[in-house]
């Protein structure tokens, strides 16, 4: 058995899932860098007042979410974590935190100053977001799937929101128009869901040498 940061890896379903965990570690890791260049833009937008590329930012960032949904099944299929009902907590979570970020900035595609949307259900959204990763993050580390920087990620997407909310209302991380950092907010889950979408894609490649 292949061992990956001092951890036994547990085996990976044959061919007929090995192409599937691959197309679903691969969209994760765009929808991640799409999240994260959305964020980067949004925010760029709003300090240099040019809404139009902040209307690219929110299109993007919500465009993200497409790919990004498909993280919670890529961990599902991989191995992982076990079966019990913490994956099945952190799968439902993210699915459906994925869905509510992502349909927040709908509305800002159009008019960049509709922030109703986010406000009433992007907190919803990054709380079952930070609810996923960590359920995931307690299944992996109890079935031994991962260890390092790889299992840590997942801590690190689920304390983000809770640890940066309140950070964000400083005017330090206020962006001239009043609106805390969306590359606080988002932008770095992007780059954190990403790094995950690598994680799911690597299972096709260390069952290969199983």
């Amino acid at each position: 058995m292949a061992m990956q940061g001092g951890v036994e890896e547990h085996q990976l379903p044959d061919s007929a899932f090995a192409g599937r965990i691959r197309i679903f570690g691969t969209l994760a890791m765009i929808g991640g860098a799409l999240l994260t260049v959305g964020a980067i833009l949004i925010d760029l937008g709003w300090f240099v007042d040019l809404p139009t590329i902040a209307s690219l930012g929110n299109a993007l960032a919500a465009i993200s979410g497409l790919g990004l949904l498909f993280l919670p099944f890529g961990l599902r299929a991989s191995g992982l974590g076990d079966t019990g009902i913490l994956a099945t907590v952190g799968t439902a979570s993210l699915v459906i935190g994925i869905c509510l970020a992502s349909i927040v900035d709908v509305p800002a595609i159009l008019d960049p100053t509709d922030l109703e949307a986010g406000g009433a259900l992007g907190p919803i959204g990054l709380l079952l977001l930070s609810i996923g990763f960590l359920s995931w993050f307690v299944t992996i580390r109890r079935a031994g799937g991962l260890a390092g920087w790889r299992l840590y990620t997942f801590l690190a997407a689920g304390l983000w929101f809770p640890l940066t909310f309140p950070t964000v209302q400083l005017p330090l991380f206020v962006i001239p128009n009043g609106r805390p950092s969306f590359i606080l907010l988002a932008g770095v889950l992007g780059m954190l869901q990403l790094a995950m979408g690598m994680v799911v894609r690597e299972q096709v490649e260390i069952r290969r040498i199983i």
